[in-house]
């Protein structure tokens, strides 16, 4: 069942190859900490620089983590999360002390293939130091595997398997990370030995408050972890003649009958079983070839806006574009068009009408679909030069709904534009103590720094400050009963004389977790503030 691809992308290796093990510590480390969802005001460069300079002990036994949930385009959230700085460094060390070992791996799994079944995984950026981003669209590097699996050695393909993993992340086993680099025999039999592998496993279930069910979404050194089970998977399933790419745990199988389809779904399921990974069945389906390789709804816009005879997308064609995505979200089911949609718009030349429109259009839906608004101020705010009375318009507004659900991302996104852009939201200006009271009460990390961080601006960085005063309190209460789900909260907030061990040395060596330009109020857009 060999195919006849033709190997015209880069293999999985080469991309490994290009990574050095300090690049990788500090790609996982520096840039990989906070995941890109979260409001940017967070960085972990400082962190990084002072492990450099700072020998980290390990200590023993294990830490919670912070929790958040970030909705969606189809309306249902995730539960993502902030690793203890300390037990993610040390994920990050054991990754870069083994990354030779590590590559040797995915040698062995890949280097048998002549295209790249994995799509999506670390590599190295032109000028950026992150090593990790969940889209890449680099044609000429990574090639279109697909246009060739239509047609294999064996004959045309008429069906194209679509299946993923069910719940990817939370269901990786720590203990099956060692069963993949070693065998699960011997990862059995060495289970208590202090080999490398297990101290990669080790190191895992410590950052997960010693929990070895589950990795965490966010961090990308997750990314990197989940690899080397899916590339053993791959491997198994391609030797045996199957054909498909895979976009982390999203698989397209390309089969010649039915019954192949059913075959590959049948051995999918036993190679994942092997690692304790279930298939999602819900989303499995087998689909009759043949079918547009690119989504439907992308080739209806690919022509849209027309740019006029002075050379920039008028009002009219702006207006035009916008009502053909949100109808074909609204027909499909589909939300990841609006992104698609804005992200389009931001890299065309629209005129002055045609700015003001799509900003008005938006705002509209990012009040309505919260899961846009961690794409406003690079696409629409920014880039459209949008009046700070209208983005405060949209933070009061987005502020008021929020809190009648409890939606603590959106809250966190209000207060991040107030701060951003410097203006006063309406609810902490008319009523600052009741709107306190609701951030204190939600309990919710993200929340309280948010909050922490606004009212530090408010008042020129002056922990003594009326309105600061009560989060510090809080801060040390957290500190005394849970400082392992609160720490970025209670570190930020407190002096250095209120933490203990690790966190007092690291907070009197000046190290901060919040980008210093966000409280001087400078803060930019800047896609390596992980």
């Amino acid at each position: 069942m060999a195919s006849v691809i033709t190997p015209v992308d880069k293999k999985y290796t080469d991309f490994m190859d290009e990574i050095s093990p300090d690049e990788l510590y500090e790609g996982l480390l520096a840039y990989g900490f906070f995941a890109e969802k979260l409001p940017p005001v967070f960085t972990a460069v400082p962190f990084f620089n002072y492990c450099k300079i700072v020998f980290i002990p390990l200590e023993t036994g294990w830490n919670e983590y912070i929790t958040f949930r970030v909705m969606r385009n189809i309306s249902i959230p995730r539960l993502m999360g902030i690793p203890n700085p300390f037990k993610y460094q040390r994920v990050c060390y054991e990754l870069r002390n083994d990354w030779e070992k590590l590559r040797a791996h995915f040698h062995a799994q890949t280097d048998g293939q002549i295209y790249r079944v994995s799509r999506i995984h670390v590599r190295k950026e032109y000028n950026e130091k992150r090593i990790f981003e969940m889209n890449y669209k680099n044609w000429r590097v990574d090639g279109n595997p697909e246009l060739n699996l239509l047609i294999l050695d064996k004959g045309t393909s008429r069906f194209i398997v679509k299946a993923d993993v069910s719940t990817c992340f939370p269901s990786i086993y720590t203990h099956s990370i060692p069963w993949a680099l070693v065998g699960k025999e011997k990862a059995k039999k060495t289970i208590h030995d202090d080999t490398w592998y297990n101290r990669i496993d080790q190191a895992c279930s410590d950052m997960r408050n010693g929990e070895t069910h589950g990795l965490l979404i966010g961090p990308h050194a997750s990314n990197l972890l989940s690899e080397i089970i899916l590339t053993v998977i791959d491997k198994k399933l391609y030797d045996k003649g199957y054909r498909y790419a895979r976009n982390i745990d999203d698989y397209d199988c390309y089969v010649d009958s039915y019954d192949e389809a059913q075959r590959f779904l049948r051995d999918l399921e036993e190679a994942l079983r092997e690692f304790d990974l279930p298939l999602n069945h819900k989303k499995t389906k087998i689909v009759e070839l043949p079918i547009g390789l690119e989504k439907n709804w992308k080739h209806q816009l690919s022509d849209l806006p027309k740019v006029g005879e002075s050379g920039v997308v008028e009002y009219p064609q702006v207006n035009t574009f916008i009502d053909t995505a949100l109808m074909l979200a609204t027909e499909t089911g589909d939300f990841a068009i609006i992104n698609y949609a804005i992200k389009k718009l931001k890299g065309l030349k629209l005129s002055a009408n045609g700015k003001r429109l799509a900003a008005k259009r938006f705002i509209h839906m990012a009040t309505l679909y919260p899961y846009l608004l961690h794409l406003m101020e690079e696409y629409v705010l920014t880039p459209y030069e949008v009046d700070i009375s209208d983005i405060k318009a949209l933070s009061d507004t987005i502020y008021r709904d929020a809190v009648k659900l409890n939606d603590y991302e959106s809250l966190c996104y209000s207060i991040y534009f107030a701060v951003r852009f410097g203006f006063v939201l309406d609810a902490f200006e008319n009523n600052y103590s009741a709107a306190q009271d609701y951030v204190i009460k939600s309990r919710d990390c993200l929340l309280l720094i948010m909050a922490w961080i606004y009212f530090m601006k408010q008042n020129h960085g002056n922990r003594d400050a009326t309105q600061v005063k009560p989060l510090n309190k809080v801060a040390m209460e957290l500190k005394n009963t849970d400082m392992d789900r609160y720490w970025l909260f209670c570190y930020e907030a407190l002096t250095w004389g209120s933490l203990p061990g690790q966190w007092r040395l690291m907070k009197k060596a000046g190290v901060s977790f919040i980008r210093r330009e966000v409280l001087d109020g400078t803060t930019s857009t800047n896609t390596e503030s992980n």
